[in-house]
C-alpha cells in the first residue's frame, strides 16, 4: 500500500493542510472586522498608527515563533524517520493554544495588508496630483481596448514642483493616450509624431514622465471587475495619467527578470510568425498583452483558457526532462544538493519569466517538494504539499485568498487529488491499468476540473465551457509538444537563428491549426453556456458532492459527505420555495452609464425592461461595458422591452449591441423623427431580426406585467416643441401605493404640458431627474406637481456640460427632492414592496 493510502484515515492526516486552512481561516475574519475594528473612525489617528505599528511589529515576532516552533518541534524530527511526512505528526499533538496563535495570526497578517501605508498612497496625500515628473523603469506594457497603452512602472523617484528628486519607490500603473502624448527630445526616439514605430516605451526601458496621480478608480455599477481591489493585491496603490514623457532609454539596466522576459519574448516573436507569436508567448509566458480579445474570448468558452494563464499543466512541461534523471542524482549527498539546485533554479527562472504568477508559483512550490520527497527518498503526501505551498504563499501575500486566480489554481488541484483516483474504479477492472485506464484517467482529469469549478466560474465570469474536456484531450498533447518543442528551438537560436525558424515550423503549424479550432468552437453556441448561481447553498452542494465522489471508496466518510450533500440540497429547494411566497418586489437600478441614461425595472412579475440604453463613443458603448455585462451577472437572458425615451445618441447609444448580444421581445420608442447613423442602424437590425417596434403617445399603456402598469404620460401632439428632448417617452410606473416617474430628457415645454394635463395626478414617491439635472428642466411648477422626496439625476463626473446646474441642484432642494447622482455614487438602486421606496446600498 502506497505512503498515500496508509495516512488516509489518520485523524491527524495532512497536518500542513489543517494549518493552512486554518490559517486562511484567520484572514477570512481579519478580512471581515478590520475595517469596522480599526475603520470605523472611533479610534483617532494617534492611536490608529499604534495599533498599526504595534500589529506590524506583533505580527513578525509571531510569524518567526510560530514557524520556528513547528520546524523545530513537529517538522525536523520527522525528516530522520522512514516513516510518511504526516503519518507522525498529527494536529492531535500540537496544543491547541498553538492553532489559536495560527488563527490569530491570520487575522492580524490581513488587518495589516489593510493599512494604507504605501508610498504612492502618501503622495496622494499630501501633493497635488497633478503634473509631477516621475523617473522609473517600465515591467510591462500592453494595449488597451481604445488603442492606448497601459504601462507597469517602478518608480524610483519623482520630482514636485521646485522641491529636487525625491527617492520614493513605488510601483503604479501608467496611462499613455497615443493620441495626445508628447515625446520630450531626450528620448531614445527621432521623431515627435505619437505614432511612430518605437517611439512609445516598452518593457525594460527606463522612463521619464509628467502626469496626474489618480486613486484606483472604484466600481460604478454593483457588478462590476474590482480593478481597484485586483491592483491593489499587486500592490499597485495608484494610477497615472501621462500628460508628457520627458525621455525613455533602453539601457538594459531593469530587473533581471524583466530582462529576461525581454529576451525570451523577443527569441519567441523571431520563432514564431506574426500570426501565432502572440498566441505562442501567451502560452509559454502567460503574456496576453497582444493577444486579439475575440481570441481569448474564443479560449475561454472551448475550455482552453488555462493554456494562457502559465498554470501547473505549463511547469509540468518544464520539469518533466528533469523528472527522469533525478534518480542518476542519487549517488550520494553532494549530487543530491546539486540536482535539487539545478532543478529548482529551473522552476525559479520559469517562475521569473512568466511574473510569478500565482498558479506558477503554486506548482512551483509543488514541484520543489516533490523533487525534494524524490531525492531524499522522504514521501510525502500531496495534499500535505499543497497545504504547504498555500501556506508560504498566503504569508507572503493574505489577499491573495481573495485572488480568483488562487482559489481556482488551488481548488483545482485539490479536486484532482482528492476525486481523480477514485475514478479509475469506475472502469471495468481488465481495463483499469491499461492504456485504455489511463486515457480515461486523462480525460477525467478536464471533466473533473470543470465541473468541480463549476460554482466558482460562474459566480466570477458568468460562463462555462460544456466542450472543455473534449478540446483538452485534443489540444493538450499538441500544446505539450509546442511547447517543449519552443524551448528546444530556443536553445539551438542561440547558435544559429535561422536552423531553429526552420526547425520551429512544426510548432507554428500547432499554433494556426488550435487557433482554427477555437475560432470554430469557441464560436459555436453549444460549446459554452451562460448562468448565474441560484443562491450560496450551492457552495455546500458543490462541497459535499465534491467530497463524496473522493470517498467513494471510504464506507465511514461516505455517508456523512452524502448526508451533507442531502442536507444542502432541502435548504437549496428551501431557498426557492421561500423565494416563491416573499412579497413580490419592484426593483430600479439606475446605472451609471457617465452622461447618459439607462434604467433597468425588475417586475414584481419577473418581467425586464430597460428604459435608455446609455452612450455610444467610437470603439464601444455603454451596453458592451456596462449593461450587458450586468444583466449576464444577474442571470437575465432576455428583455420583455427596451424603451428609449427619444433617439439622442446618450440614450440609444447601446441599443445595437443589445439587439446582438441579448434576446428583445418589443422596442418601444418616441415618435420623434431623426437622423442619425446610429438611429437607422437600430431601426434596421430590428426589421432584420423581427422585433417589433412599437411608438408611444399620450394616453398608451404597457401592461407585460399587471401588477406594474406603466401609463405613458408624454410625448403629445399638443407639445409643440419638436426638439427630441421635449419629445421624450415620459412613463409613470405603479406597483401598489407607490409611483416612479420616468422623464428621459424633457424640458420646459414637456413639463408645462404633463402640469397642465395631469396635475396632482403627476405626484409620485421617486423621481428620474430630467435631462441630467440641466437647468432647462426640473422646473418649479413640475417640481411641485411631482412632490417627490426622492430623486436620482443619471450623469457623468467633470462632463462638458457642467451637469448638474446649480440652478436645478437649488429647485431640487428647494422642493424637497432628496436627489442622489450616479455622478457621484455610481449605481443607484431602490426597491418598491408597494408601499413605498427603499433605497439598496450596493
Amino acid at each position: 500500500m502506497s505512503a498515500e493510502k496508509r495516512i488516509a484515515f489518520h485523524p491527524g492526516a495532512y497536518p500542513l493542510l489543517r494549518i493552512a486552512l486554518l490559517y486562511a481561516c484567520g484572514i477570512v475574519i481579519g478580512r471581515v472586522l478590520a475595517p469596522e475594528i480599526f475603520a470605523g473612525g472611533e479610534l483617532d489617528d494617534f492611536v490608529a498608527r499604534a495599533v498599526e505599528q504595534t500589529g506590524r511589529i506583533f505580527s513578525e515576532w509571531l510569524l518567526t515563533g510560530i514557524f520556528i516552533g513547528i520546524l523545530f518541534c513537529f517538522v525536523v524530527p520527522r525528516l530522520r524517520s522512514r516513516n510518511p511526512v504526516g503519518a507522525s505528526l498529527s494536529l492531535h499533538s500540537i496544543p491547541v493554544i498553538y492553532l489559536l496563535c495560527i488563527l490569530g495570526f491570520g487575522v492580524l497578517h490581513s488587518y495589516r495588508h489593510h493599512l494604507p501605508h504605501s508610498p504612492d498612497e502618501l503622495l496622494l496625500q499630501l501633493f497635488e496630483p497633478d503634473h509631477l515628473t516621475f523617473y522609473g523603469i517600465v515591467l510591462s506594457d500592453r494595449t488597451t481596448r481604445s488603442g492606448n497603452r497601459m504601462l507597469t512602472v517602478d518608480v524610483d523617484s519623482i520630482h514636485i514642483g521646485d522641491f529636487p528628486s525625491w527617492k520614493i519607490p513605488f510601483r503604479t500603473e501608467i496611462l499613455i493616450r497615443t493620441d495626445r502624448i508628447h515625446i520630450g527630445e531626450h528620448s531614445d526616439a527621432q521623431t515627435n509624431t505619437p505614432d511612430s514605430a518605437g517611439l512609445l516605451p516598452a518593457a525594460g526601458s527606463y522612463l521619464h514622465f509628467q502626469g496626474d496621480l489618480q486613486p484606483l478608480p472604484q466600481p460604478r455599477n454593483p457588478n462590476q471587475f474590482d480593478y481597484a481591489a485586483f491592483l491593489s493585491r499587486r500592490d499597485i496603490h495608484c494610477q497615472i495619467f501621462v500628460t508628457g514623457i520627458t525621455g525613455h532609454f533602453a539601457d538594459g539596466k531593469g530587473p533581471f527578470w524583466i530582462r529576461q522576459q525581454i529576451r525570451i519574448r523577443s527569441a519567441l516573436n523571431q520563432l514564431f510568425s506574426d500570426e501565432n507569436s502572440g498566441l505562442a508567448r501567451a502560452i509559454i509566458l502567460g503574456d496576453r498583452s497582444d493577444l486579439d480579445s475575440d481570441l481569448r474570448t474564443g479560449f475561454s468558452r472551448a475550455g482552453l483558457a488555462h493554456l494562457m494563464a502559465v498554470s501547473g499543466m505549463h511547469v509540468g512541461f518544464i520539469l518533466l526532462p528533469v523528472w527522469f534523471i533525478l534518480p542518476w542524482f542519487r549517488r550520494s549527498m553532494l549530487f543530491r544538493c546539486i540536482g535539487l539546485a539545478l532543478g529548482g533554479s529551473l522552476l525559479l527562472f520559469y517562475a521569473g519569466i512568466t511574473g510569478f504568477s500565482v498558479s506558477v508559483s503554486r506548482a512551483s512550490i509543488m514541484a520543489f517538494f516533490l523533487m525534494l520527497a524524490r531525492l531524499f527518498h522522504k514521501p510525502g503526501t500531496s495534499m500535505n504539499i499543497l497545504g504547504a505551498a498555500a501556506l508560504l504563499l498566503l504569508l507572503n501575500d493574505p489577499i491573495m485568498l481573495f485572488d480568483v486566480g488562487f482559489q481556482l489554481s488551488f481548488l483545482a488541484v485539490a479536486i484532482i487529488l482528492t476525486t481523480l483516483p477514485g475514478t479509475r474504479y469506475l472502469l471495468p477492472q481488465k481495463h483499469r491499468y491499461r492504456k485504455t485506464g489511463a486515457l480515461f484517467q486523462f480525460v477525467m482529469v478536464s471533466v473533473l476540473v470543470q465541473g468541480g469549478l463549476y460554482p466558482l466560474l460562474i459566480h466570477y465570469f458568468q460562463e462555462f465551457s460544456v466542450a472543455g474536456p473534449l478540446s483538452n484531450t485534443l489540444a493538450v498533447p499538441f500544446v505539450q509538444f509546442m511547447f517543449l518543442w519552443a524551448f528546444l528551438n530556443l536553445g539551438i537560436s542561440l547558435f544559429h537563428e535561422s536552423a531553429a525558424i526552420l526547425v520551429n515550423t512544426p510548432g507554428d503549424l500547432i499554433l494556426t491549426g488550435l487557433t482554427t479550432y477555437v475560432n470554430r468552437i469557441g464560436a459555436h453556441p453549444l460549446s459554452w453556456i451562460e448562468g448565474s448561481l441560484p443562491g450560496p447553498s450551492i457552495f455546500g452542494v458543490w462541497f459535499f458532492g465534491t467530497a463524496l465522489l473522493a470517498s467513494i471508496r471510504i464506507p465511514e466518510i461516505r455517508f456523512k459527505m452524502a448526508a451533507g450533500l442531502l442536507l444542502c440540497l432541502v435548504i437549496l429547494q428551501a431557498d426557492r420555495a421561500v423565494d416563491r411566497i416573499r412579497a413580490p418586489h419592484l426593483q430600479v437600478t439606475f446605472f451609471d452609464v457617465g452622461q447618459g441614461d439607462a434604467v433597468l425595472l425588475q417586475t414584481p412579475g419577473g418581467h425586464h425592461f430597460l428604459y435608455d440604453t446609455g452612450i455610444w463613443s467610437p470603439g464601444s458603448d455603454s451596453a458592451e461595458r456596462t449593461i450587458l455585462p450586468e444583466l449576464k451577472a444577474m442571470g437575465i437572458r432576455r428583455l420583455d422591452g427596451v424603451i428609449l425615451s427619444h433617439p439622442h445618441a446618450d440614450h440609444i447609444g447601446g441599443i445595437v449591441s443589445l439587439i446582438h448580444h441579448i434576446q428583445i421581445d418589443t422596442i418601444y420608442q418616441s415618435p420623434a423623427p431623426y437622423d442619425s447613423r446610429i438611429y437607422h442602424r437600430y431601426m434596421h437590425l430590428a426589421l432584420d431580426k423581427q422585433i417589433p417596434v412599437r411608438l408611444l403617445k399620450t394616453g398608451h399603456m404597457i401592461t407585460t406585467d399587471p401588477a406594474m402598469p406603466m401609463l405613458v404620460l408624454a410625448p403629445s401632439d399638443d407639445i409643440t416643441a419638436t426638439d427630441p428632448n421635449n419629445q421624450s417617452v415620459v412613463l409613470m410606473v405603479l406597483y401598489g401605493d407607490t409611483r416612479l416617474l420616468l422623464t428621459g430628457d424633457a424640458e420646459e415645454e414637456s413639463e408645462a404640458y404633463l402640469v397642465e394635463q395631469f396635475g396632482d395626478f403627476l405626484r409620485s414617491d421617486l423621481l428620474k431627474v430630467g435631462h441630467h439635472a440641466s437647468r432647462t428642466s426640473s422646473t418649479y411648477p413640475f417640481l411641485k406637481a411631482v412632490s417627490a422626496p426622492k430623486g436620482v439625476a443619471s450623469l457623468g463626473l467633470h462632463n462638458r456640460y457642467q451637469h448638474p446646474h446649480p440652478e436645478a441642484t437649488a429647485r431640487l432642494r428647494d422642493t424637497g427632492v432628496t436627489t442622489r447622482f450616479t455622478s457621484l455614487e455610481g449605481a443607484i438602486i431602490y426597491r418598491s414592496d408597494g408601499s413605498g421606496y427603499s433605497f439598496m446600498p450596493w
